[in-house]
């Protein structure tokens, strides 16, 4: 059963037997409907006398679920609609509820919510990768100005950071700094750090996001995300939901004529790890080479190891090369991590496990 709240402002007098007769006969005799059936659909809530002599009823009628054919539901209902407007006295009318747009409307805000967090989650990584902090200085930068003055401390304390909230459309707003006033120049120019034209400018350049390959992702979004607001400002202020506005907000999201923007998304990680994949695999190697080394001793030509970790490691060596070669396994098959070693990062490993090892040997 569809729900339809309506508000008729009119000068004559409107009864449900009216109401019945027009949406009989547009869809009584197809979907084998008597007057009676269709006058239960109606129920007048309250019919008002305003100071200008005519009337406001307001009024739901419900429709049970048709098994609609050439035409979809919302559409009987504007045609239903359009046809009482014609009555002679009807001034205007309007719909204040709609159970029809509200789950088409949900399953849409579903969709632009997952999407919003994705969308947080890659620029909240950006950003941090460009050794930036999200707060109103950094979002002054680009010409971002929130609405509402935000309590950071607040924020961090539920997890949460400053991308949460500024407006839907400032997602795309990183690709450049606004140009700097001249008081911010000056006061650049006057910090103790910069004593040289040379640090000036890494200082302006360092105000930006400086990977190209960041860049190039804020630029894809930019025309994508102008439908998906489109719609998020249309769900969210309850308005109706235009074919040509579901249209270009499917094009947005999903793969139609170019890439969609969730596909935007995940190419973006899978860039973005392949790009550092064998760097963060061999510094993560590196770091437990550090960890085991501090935590293990040479005892009468032995080199043991007095923590857990794990199967690949054993607690003790009696040469170098072993060991070298249980990290490369540790590489291969431990770490949560896809990526295969290759010789160049094997060669890496082990000289990095003997030059521990001959500084430990030492001691």
């Amino acid at each position: 059963m569809e729900t339809i709240k309506i508000q008729i402002n009119h000068e004559k007098p409107i009864f449900t037997k009216d109401l019945a007769n027009i949406l009989y006969e547009q869809i009584g005799e197809e979907y084998d409907l008597n007057e009676e059936e269709i006058k239960d659909y109606f129920q007048i809530s309250s019919i008002m006398l305003l100071p200008n002599d005519t009337f406001v009823t307001v009024l739901t009628f419900e429709l049970p679920e048709l098994p609609t054919r050439d035409i979809e539901l919302k559409d009987i209902v504007i045609t239903f609609l359009q046809s009482v407007k014609e009555i002679d006295g009807v001034l205007s009318i309007i719909k204040t509820q709609d159970t029809i747009l509200q789950k088409k409307s949900y399953e849409l805000y579903q969709q632009i919510a997952n999407l919003e967090m994705e969308l947080r989650n890659v620029l909240t990584y950006i950003i941090c990768y460009d050794e930036k902090k999200i707060n109103d200085e950094f979002f002054k930068t680009f010409g971002i100005n929130k609405s509402e003055k935000t309590d950071y401390e607040l924020i961090k304390k539920d997890y949460e950071n400053g991308l949460f909230y500024i407006y839907f459309n400032h997602y795309a707003s990183f690709s450049e700094p606004e140009k700097l006033k001249i008081e911010k120049i000056v006061e650049f120019l006057q910090a103790p750090n910069i004593d040289t034209f040379e640090k000036f400018k890494i200082q302006l350049q360092d105000r930006g996001i400086k990977e190209v390959r960041h860049l190039d992702f804020i630029a894809s979004i930019k025309t994508k995300l102008d439908p998906v607001e489109k719609m998020r400002n249309a769900i969210m202020h309850i308005r109706n939901l235009s074919d040509n506005l579901i249209k270009n907000f499917e094009m947005a999201m999903n793969d139609i004529g170019s890439k969609g923007i969730q596909t935007l998304i995940n190419e973006f990680w899978t860039n973005e790890q392949n790009e550092l994949k064998q760097k963060t695999c061999l510094k993560i190697i590196e770091s437990e080479i550090k960890n085991i080394f501090e935590s293990s001793n040479f005892e009468d030509g032995k080199f043991i190891i007095t923590q857990d970790f794990g199967d690949e490691i054993l607690s003790e060596y009696e040469n170098l090369e072993d060991l070298q070669n249980d990290f490369i396994s540790y590489g291969n098959n431990v770490l949560e991590f896809d990526y295969n070693l290759i010789n160049e990062d094997e060669m890496t490993i082990k000289d990095l496990v003997k030059q521990n090892w001959d500084e430990k040997s030492q001691i």
